[in-house]
């Protein structure tokens, strides 16, 4: 679970300018605001990403609206995992970014 949250939190990074806070098991990813987040479990990544759309798609478990944005989550526990959510956590940074404006 380290190496892919390390994975995780480099791709992120590489996106601009991102603060991320962690505390425990928990970290945050953000730019003005959280775009998404993640809890370690024993045998996952919990990861939410906060989208401006709903996405149906069999590795999101979860999703529910909270105002203009659609929480989305997933369970990363491969490599392959990581690779499918990367794409949806960088349109939740771009939009992130796009709201700053």
């Amino acid at each position: 679970m380290v190496e892919l949250y390390r994975t995780l939190e480099t791709a992120v990074r590489g996106f601009g300018e991102v603060e991320v806070v962690t505390r425990d098991r928990y970290a945050l990813f953000r730019t003005t605001r959280i775009f998404a987040d993640l809890t370690v479990m024993r045998d996952a990544l919990r990861v939410v990403v906060h989208l401006g759309r709903t996405v149906t798609a069999p590795f999101f478990v979860k999703s529910a609206a909270s105002g203009k944005r659609v929480s989305h989550v997933a369970l990363v526990r491969t490599a392959a995992d990581l690779r499918t959510i990367v794409p949806f956590v960088r349109e939740a940074f771009d939009l992130a970014v796009s709201e700053r404006s």
